[in-house]
């Protein structure tokens, strides 16, 4: 008799869960263009891409502003001192559910890979329930756990540089596209203040928008929702591109970090977007919402394949040799300041210190006008003795001193050819 009623509560429970969970794997798409392959088109008027003017790249100043922001973390200690021996750079995930299973495996490919830069540390901030709603209170639990999350791996609020952020809405009642979507981004504009104001030092944000969620019968998040929210980052950001005062990322006063968009994954369901991409009933659990292995897959290889080769996430996030190398560019320099009129880019190669000195790797840097530094990263470097070779449009071709110097992947170098050629130093 035991045994029956153990049968019959267990399938009484299946069957609640199939019920109130179920998937529609019949609404294989939505009707909507992908923001990346709408470009310069229009939905209800708006203009499509994932950046302003219909373009799926960042505008070349505010990518700028981020290379220099990425050439400029460096591992710090747990009071956010820098510290290039025992120092972190900490990237954090920020979001609800969906957040933290794509960013668990995508700490696994991190852990695994052979390229990661040994002084990150990833931790999953993202929490299952916490939508935009709870996190956009400073005082919600969800921010008390992140620190104890961080704790735990080692590391403090204050080693904090980059983050990934994905959120969205449980209950969305608005059915509106402008005033749902405008709503939903002021509020992921205080998150941004939020998090600044948390993270002293924190530097860079990479935004992700939700998943197809065609599939999904509860009201949690699903489409036209879902697609919107794609909006919502691009506005969001274009926002931060065009100065908004709420979004400022450089300065004394600074209340957000620097915004980019991570790895767009929306695609209309079973269609595939230009690059490949789309999203079938088998990518799910059950309640149509949260992805399952293989829609984890999806979106985890997609945001390692970004912070493996974005510009402004390679300089810190790969295994890399950095050079700190002082210049004084030649009719650019301003005798009375020591310093240069502008700043300027140059370029640098690293040569083998022996005949017939072949190239092995390059690196370009701006050149600060101040300090007269340009910070140079080079990926490709085995433990060896090179060259430094220097161009720049308006300089005479120089080379670091004869000899070479010993040169360790991993390590941050200074080299200074300011006042004459100095020694290496560390």
């Amino acid at each position: 008799m035991a045994k029956f009623i153990f049968i019959f509560i267990v399938v009484i429970s299946f069957s609640f869960v199939k019920t109130v969970n179920s998937i529609d794997c019949t609404v294989t798409s939505v009707g909507f263009t992908p923001l990346n392959d709408l470009g310069p088109g229009y939905f209800r008027g708006f203009q499509g891409g994932l950046y302003p003017g219909g373009s799926n790249t960042r505008p070349a100043l505010h990518n700028k502003d981020g290379v220099i922001i990425a050439h400029n973390i460096v591992p710090l200690d747990t009071a956010g001192n820098y510290d290039p021996v025992n120092g972190k750079i900490v990237l954090l995930s920020v979001g609800m559910s969906n957040t933290s299973l794509e960013f668990t495996k995508f700490m696994s490919y991190v852990s695994a890979s052979p390229i990661i830069n040994p002084k990150l540390v990833v931790v999953n901030g993202a929490q299952g329930g916490k939508d935009i709603n709870l996190i956009v209170n400073p005082l919600d639990s969800f921010w008390t756990i992140i620190k104890q999350k961080l704790a735990f791996k080692g590391v403090t609020v204050k080693q904090v540089q980059a983050v990934w952020f994905k959120e969205t809405d449980k209950g969305p009642t608005d059915t509106a596209f402008l005033s749902y979507t405008n709503d939903i981004k002021d509020k992921f504009k205080t998150v941004m203040n939020i998090m600044k104001s948390n993270y002293v030092n924190l530097k860079l944000c990479y935004n992700n928008s939700r998943i197809y969620a065609g599939y999904a019968t509860s009201l949690t998040n699903p489409e036209p929702y879902a697609y919107y929210n794609g909006w919502t980052v691009k506005w969001m950001i274009e926002e931060q591109i065009n100065g908004d005062s709420g979004l400022v990322y450089k300065g004394a006063f600074a209340n957000s970090p620097w915004l980019s968009w991570g790895a767009y994954v929306w695609a209309d369901g079973v269609i595939p977007r230009i690059d490949g991409l789309n999203w079938v009933c088998s990518d799910f659990n059950p309640d149509g919402t949260h992805p399952d292995t293989s829609g984890i897959i999806k979106v985890a290889s997609r945001l390692f394949t970004f912070f493996s080769t974005d510009e402004t996430t390679k300089p810190w996030f790969l295994k890399n040799m950095t050079v700190n190398i002082y210049t004084g560019l030649e009719g650019f320099m301003v005798q009375a300041t020591s310093g240069l009129r502008m700043r300027d880019s140059m370029f640098v190669y690293l040569r083998q210190s022996a005949a017939p000195f072949s190239l092995i790797d390059s690196s370009s840097a701006i050149v600060d006008s101040v300090t007269l530094k340009g910070i140079y990263k080079f990926y490709n470097t085995a433990q060896g003795s090179y060259y430094f070779q220097l161009k720049h449009r308006n300089s005479i071709e120089t080379w670091s001193r004869a000899g070479g110097e010993n040169l360790i992947q991993g390590n941050i170098y200074n080299y200074d050819f300011t006042g004459g050629i100095k020694s290496l130093w560390k």
